[in-house]
């Protein structure tokens, strides 16, 4: 099956077939959309995406948005979102960032809801989601008044939520989830060692959730510990040749943001590994990418 895409803003890299078909052909309870694609999306927005819950009292107004923000250089990504789960609007702003918007409540119960309560969230963004589901149900009700609901999802906004029973269950995480979230938030490098010498590397840093990245450590066989940065985030970085082997041939042909660009750069650059000038030309090409 085949989806062409008529929208000329969606046109260019990002926008090639192939990168449609491997999430069409299994359906689930979220409705065409298959597990491959709900996985990789949950990464994405555990990485990048958001659930807010807007409260005007003068008003007296509720509204309810899932976001997922990158930078307008990677606006194809959010189309291509948008294109799969069929719901939502891309907007830029004038900060240079795009954002995929869903605000719609039939939108937001009938896709956002059910796909986030199949496939869980794997960070502490989980209790915003719950706080946004519980939201979305008090503003549905009409046997409240809207002063009645204002007051309610004011109370579930300031729950407080202990964590460590969600990670202790929840971090068995699939490799589409990891693709996800590693294009919202890895970092494939080339960095300066000596005068003369350029290296490769892979990152990933999370203001909390340091058990997300202790898994990932694992998983790429990274020697270095996730550590504590004084910019406040914890952070994981290797630039030791044996994960970055597992590392390149993992997100190897799996990404759909610009993001893979980079990476396929980066990778193949391993061929000029000890070549200087080259991997200075290229070092700079990935930045300039960013």
């Amino acid at each position: 099956m085949k989806i062409k895409i008529k929208d000329s803003s969606e046109t260019g890299f990002y926008n090639k077939i192939r990168f449609l078909e491997p999430f069409l052909a299994d359906k689930n309870k979220c409705g065409t959309l298959n597990n491959d694609f709900c996985r990789w999306f949950v990464g994405y927005t555990d990485g990048d995406g958001c659930f807010n819950v807007y409260l005007n009292e003068t008003d007296s107004k509720i509204n309810l948005t899932y976001k997922l923000s990158q930078k307008e250089n990677n606006i194809q990504v959010l189309y291509y979102m948008k294109k799969l789960l069929g719901v939502g609007k891309v907007r830029k702003d004038k900060y240079g960032m795009a954002h995929l918007l869903i605000r719609d409540k039939k939108s937001l119960e009938n896709v956002i809801i059910p796909l986030f309560e199949s496939f869980p969230l794997k960070t502490d963004k989980i209790y915003s989601f719950k706080k946004f589901k519980k939201s979305l149900s008090i503003w549905n009700d009409r046997e409240k008044t809207q002063s009645e609901k204002l007051n309610a999802i004011k109370n579930i906004l300031a729950e407080e939520q202990n964590s460590i029973a969600h990670f202790n269950s929840c971090l068995n995480l699939s490799k589409e989830w990891i693709i996800g979230f590693v294009e919202a938030e890895g970092s494939f490098y080339l960095t300066k060692k000596e005068d003369s010498r350029i290296v490769h590397g892979f990152g990933i840093t999370q203001k909390k959730n340091k058990e997300i990245l202790e898994e990932i450590r694992k998983i790429f066989k990274i020697k270095q510990q996730v550590k504590w940065n004084r910019k406040g985030f914890w952070s994981l970085d290797t630039t030791e040749s044996k994960s970055l082997k597992i590392i390149k041939d993992y997100f190897y042909n799996t990404m759909k943001s610009r993001k893979s660009l980079i990476y396929r750069i980066w990778a193949r650059s391993f061929r000029h590994k000890n070549k200087y000038q080259k991997l200075s030309k290229l070092q700079n090409k990935i930045r300039n990418l960013r």
